[in-house]
């Protein structure tokens, strides 16, 4: 009778696992970068992943990185970082600048969770002409917006009815309407919640108007793709992950946005969460007509937007193989 040694199993055993690890696993964990710009409650998926350790179980070490004034395409584009968790609509535009080197990879979510606020004297949107209208930087998402609402759903002339004043970091814009710098402002979200809270009328009502643009998601330079494919599918799959936790669980999720979103109530947070846990995607597709929308906008500023194929700015593919299970 052929009896096998205790080693020889252990030897046996030893090799069953080695080719059963994951490859990526055997060499250590890949230190992936990731910027974001804001501190909204779309990001929480971003610092669910990164605070919960999410990117281990695939070989990614998670850094994320504040990127404060520095835009998130200048970040990419500096290699500062690999990839960017931020609006998507910053990608578009800068197809509508006439570059097509960055990609929208995944999107959190599709809808914005912005309004216009005002001084509580200003009742109707109409009165906002010769008004000062604050917006966040020069350029970003929020001007876009604002400039599109006045002129396709109030027939204002964003040009010449109101006056738009970039007010830096999206923090800085609330403030501004406290002080009576501005007149109307608009918010995402918690900030809108709190301008409630405080006494501040919502003009409009962003979601309301069914304004959709690629929000909040993932994006990167194409040559990142090109470079480092199995990464970048673990990646989505990581965030895919946190997303589904953030859907899930709540108490967990809270307990992650107290650390991010210092000097909120609970009652904003839990306001903040049951807006975009509800709205936030199972599987992180970028919406063509999502992209399509954010070109229409930015179509008035370069006229070039309107001949971009709205198919060349995301690539689905990654969100497609989480979704099938083809990459783990």
């Amino acid at each position: 009778m052929n009896h096998k040694s205790p080693f020889s199993v252990l030897l046996f055993w030893v090799a069953i696992l080695a080719f059963s690890v994951p490859p990526y696993a055997a060499h250590g964990a890949e230190k992936v970068k990731i910027g974001y710009p804001a501190f909204t409650g779309a990001y929480v998926p971003l610092w669910i992943a990164a605070e919960e350790g999410f990117g281990r179980k695939r070989g990614l070490d998670l850094e994320v990185v504040y990127g404060g004034r520095t835009s998130p395409g200048l970040l990419l584009d500096a290699g500062g970082v690999q990839y960017t968790v931020q609006t998507g609509f910053g990608t578009v535009q800068i197809y509508a600048r006439g570059r097509k080197d960055h990609v929208i990879i995944a999107s959190f979510a599709n809808t914005t969770g912005f309004s216009v606020y005002s001084r509580p004297q200003i009742t109707k949107a109409a009165e906002l002409r010769g008004k000062v209208i604050g917006t966040a930087i020069p350029g970003d998402v929020t001007n876009s917006l604002v400039r599109y609402v006045l002129k396709n759903r109030l027939s204002l002339d964003p040009a010449h009815d109101v006056k738009i004043v970039p007010l830096g970091e999206p923090p800085n814009v609330l403030p501004a309407l406290q002080k009576g710098v501005v007149d109307a402002a608009i918010l995402g979200t918690p900030a809108r919640l709190f301008a409630k809270k405080m006494g501040f009328h919502e003009l409009l009502d962003l979601d309301a108007l069914g304004i959709q643009i690629p929000y909040v998601g993932l994006s990167a330079l194409k040559a990142t793709l090109k470079k480092s494919p199995d990464a970048t599918a673990r990646l989505v799959a990581t965030l895919t992950d946190a997303i589904h936790v953030f859907k899930t669980d709540r108490e967990k999720s809270l307990f992650i946005m107290r650390k991010y979103l210092r000097g909120a109530s609970e009652e904003i947070l839990g306001e903040t969460y049951a807006y975009f846990s509800s709205r936030t995607q199972k599987f992180p597709y970028p919406s063509i007509d999502a992209i399509k929308t954010a070109l229409d906008m930015l179509a008035d500023e370069y006229p070039q937007a309107g001949s971009v194929d709205p198919h060349e700015i995301a690539d689905l593919s990654f969100v497609k193989q989480v979704e099938s299970g083809t990459h783990p």
